[in-house]
């Protein structure tokens, strides 16, 4: 690692993240898999340009074009992209990034199908989590915005702290999470644990009795999928069913990558040591079975907040659904640019160095891709450029994992 690094830990702080955004020159993102990255939004929001590999959905979070996006692994591209991302003008940017991307856009555009075929005054919002991650925070985001609007919400989910908030459940219990995890690892199935917390889930939407459900995220160990969906399909409760990633269409991936299984049967699966994993078997063709099973005849309306995702959709069996995108949508009173100067100070970042920032949970990881910002510090250390990382884990790992 060289001298023009900093590297600092995962924070939730939302405001010190706006803080940190706008005191950057350009935003990069290295990521190997992503479907419309949250980051990208609140960068661009706060005034600073894109830059990264050209991967998933990544280049339509661009305010400025496509130009700043390069294929996977070309770091003398991201080199000159960086170059030409510090040349926009970040005024403009924020101006449209924060038109496209408020949380307020997103929610009228979700009101909107919701009332496909008429008004819906209770809707319920599933999700692996509320308040925290890029999906938890959309979903606390809807659940008020839906209140807002004269209805009744609740959400459902299944992991992470206790919330003590009206109209607010977590069904999932740890215990049985981790249990779940286990058995995955072990027998290869994935979703098809979790009784007890997946009861409390069908209890609580009977108890509640929707116009509507709104799925977002069914993996992470927290659910039985079968029981959940037949139920759905039983009380005739129509579905809307944000894809925040590949899960759902494919036998176990989050991101299928080059791999083309999930167009007939699965198996074979390169990625079952993958989250989430598989120790030993490949059951991705009887997991793609049961989903075809369950999802193929649910009414159901599916959301991709990219362009990219709706086409991989369109690769599926779910090809004949209803297909929308609607894109992410952020706390724009949070992230704007705001002055953060005493961070260059506080940092002792040199007046005369353009800052490039990389945020990211887990950024050293092999998905997010932290190893390639360091190797694009390399090639231009002699540059009056700082780069800053967040979301470094464990930095006594940062040596071996640049090489």
């Amino acid at each position: 690692m060289t001298d023009n690094t900093i590297l600092l830990p995962q924070t939730s702080d939302q405001g010190l993240l706006a803080r940190y955004y706008s005191l950057a020159d350009t935003f990069v993102i290295c990521s190997k898999r992503e479907n419309f990255p949250t980051t990208c939004l609140e960068a661009q929001c706060c005034g600073t340009p894109v830059a990264g590999f050209d991967v998933g959905g990544i280049k339509e979070t661009s305010i400025g074009g496509t130009m700043n996006f390069v294929p996977f692994g070309d770091l003398d591209g991201l080199r000159a992209s960086v170059g030409r991302a510090m040349e926009e003008d970040g005024e403009l940017t924020a101006s449209e990034a924060r038109r496209l991307f408020s949380k307020e856009t997103m929610i009228e555009n979700y009101l909107r199908e919701y009332d496909r075929g008429g008004r819906k005054e209770r809707i319920l919002l599933i999700d692996v989590n509320c308040k925290h991650s890029s999906t938890g925070k959309i979903v606390y985001d809807l659940f008020q915005g839906i209140k807002k609007n004269g209805r009744d919400a609740r959400i459902c989910y299944g992991r992470g702290e206790n919330i003590n908030e009206k109209g607010i459940y977590k069904f999932g219990l740890d215990w049985e999470t981790n249990i779940h995890a286990g058995l995955a690892r072990v027998t290869g199935y994935n979703g098809y644990f979790s009784p007890i917390s997946t009861y409390r889930l069908i209890h609580s939407i009977e108890e509640y009795k929707p116009d509507l459900i709104h799925i977002h995220e069914l993996h992470a160990y927290f659910v039985n999928i079968k029981p959940l969906i037949e139920y759905i399909k039983k009380k005739k409760i129509p579905v809307v069913y944000t894809f925040h990633c590949e899960y759902t269409y494919t036998g176990k991936c989050g991101y299928a990558n080059e791999c083309s299984n999930f167009m007939n049967e699965c198996g074979n699966c390169p990625e079952l040591h993958e989250y989430p994993k598989s120790l030993l078997f490949d059951r991705t063709r009887q997991m793609l079975k049961m989903k075809k099973q369950e999802f193929g005849n649910l009414d159901m309306t599916i959301v991709a907040p990219s362009k990219w995702l709706a086409d991989r959709v369109k690769l599926s069996f779910l090809k004949n659904k209803q297909i929308d995108v609607i894109y992410n949508g952020i706390d724009t009173n949070v992230f704007h640019p705001v002055d953060a100067s005493d961070l260059r100070v506080e940092l002792k970042i040199p007046a005369d160095h353009k800052i490039i920032l990389s945020v990211a949970p887990d950024i050293m990881s092999e998905r997010k891709g932290g190893k390639w910002v360091l190797k694009l510090a390399e090639m231009i250390k002699k540059d009056k450029v700082t780069f800053i990382l967040v979301g470094v884990k464990n930095i006594c790992d940062i040596n071996i994992l640049a090489n």
